[in-house]
């Protein structure tokens, strides 16, 4: 049996290459990992290439959109991590009040 590397066979692996580097980047971004958003944004590269050589137009604005996130969220949690303020506002703890119940 003979394997037919044609052009079909070759476009499909490249589309699972490409999207195993995405999930990898979202698991290790999601980790908070440095790693997960070079990944991530560079991995957009070859997605636009690949948009253009095969003519898969509809996949642009996915590939598109997923750059934009990718991006939006590496500054959110870089200041984050660069602020000397926490992320998160501590919980505000309020008196309860307290007494007999009352007859309506």
């Amino acid at each position: 049996m003979a394997l037919d590397f044609d052009g079909d066979f070759v476009r499909q692996a490249v589309a699972i290459l490409l999207s195993a580097n995405q999930l990898i980047a979202y698991w290790l971004a999601g980790n908070k990992n440095n790693l997960g958003w070079l990944l991530g944004v560079l991995g957009g590269i070859p997605w636009i290439a690949f948009i253009v050589v095969w003519d898969v137009w509809g996949l642009a604005p996915l590939v598109i959109g997923l750059q934009v996130i990718y991006i939006r969220n590496l500054v959110r949690w870089w200041r984050e991590s660069h602020s000397a303020e926490p992320a998160l506002d501590p919980p505000v703890v309020t008196a309860a009040k307290v007494g007999a119940p009352t007859a309506s």
